[in-house]
């Protein structure tokens, strides 16, 4: 994990990949979202195949990498849903509620925390996935070392890690 977040860039398309699952009806998330061609969704516009492969091989669990984990998840979520869709034929993944959690879980991301990123909800917008090194620099996550280091608007909790 700690290789995933010492990589500025890498850490911060992680986050718009996770904002863009959960508002996956804006314009632009929806865009980014219908060019996936991956089942696993880490692939381009998100990942170069070099930064998905990384993805995919992160240890998450004792053992179990995020690959794993991506594709057990889904395929139990499929299951689940094959049994109550038959009727409506409607089989699709939901991005928001079958997908995020998946990454937000293993990736120790908090939707609310992301939500209340306001300088990496700036960025989203103003660069969307490609911004510069200057750019990066504003943004506290890109250079958070450990889970110790709070994003903005989240608040201290007493007694708890």
């Amino acid at each position: 994990m700690e290789d995933l977040r010492s990589n500025p860039l890498l850490w911060y398309k992680i986050h718009v990949f996770l904002y863009d699952l959960r508002h996956f009806q804006e314009e632009d998330s929806q865009a980014r979202l219908d060019s996936v061609m991956d089942s696993s969704y880490l692939c381009l516009p998100y990942f170069t195949s070099e930064e998905a492969s990384q993805l995919k091989t992160t240890k998450i669990q004792d053992t179990k990498n995020l690959g794993d984990i991506i594709e057990e998840t889904l395929n139990e979520r499929l299951e689940r849903r094959m049994k109550k869709r038959i009727e409506s034929g409607d089989f699709r993944v939901c991005a928001a509620h079958d997908l995020a959690p998946i990454f937000e879980k293993a990736l120790n991301i908090k939707p609310k925390d992301l939500e209340r990123d306001r300088v990496l909800l700036d960025l989203i917008k103003q660069s969307r996935l490609k911004p510069d090194d200057e750019q990066l620099k504003v943004w506290p996550g890109a250079t958070k070392a450990s889970r110790a280091v709070q994003t903005p608007g989240q608040t201290k909790r007493k007694g708890r890690c």
